[in-house]
């Protein structure tokens, strides 16, 4: 049997729906004010597209935050510690 790496304390029935993914990517642009640009979070997706700690091509292993919401604001980071891949946005 293959063992997927999975984030830290979830399971494979965690996997989170793309109309639930979609609410919360429409919540987040309700204030302008606190998210990025399309331009920086299409960067940042791509980024973390192509990133190995991506599990179920929705959510991150380091921090178990669904990509597609965390990468809408300025105040957030790649969680990686230590290297992130993306910064905050100023």
């Amino acid at each position: 049997m293959h063992k997927q790496n999975l984030c830290k304390g979830c399971i494979e029935s965690v996997i989170v729906t793309e109309e639930v993914i979609h609410e919360l990517v429409k919540e987040a642009e309700v204030d302008l004010s606190v998210i990025v640009s399309d331009e920086i979070y299409l960067e940042r997706l791509k980024i973390c597209d192509s990133c190995p700690s991506l599990q179920y091509g929705t959510t991150c292993a380091h921090s178990g935050c669904i990509v597609r919401y965390r990468a809408k604001f300025k105040n957030k980071s790649c969680p990686i510690s230590g290297k992130p891949k993306w910064e905050k946005a100023v």
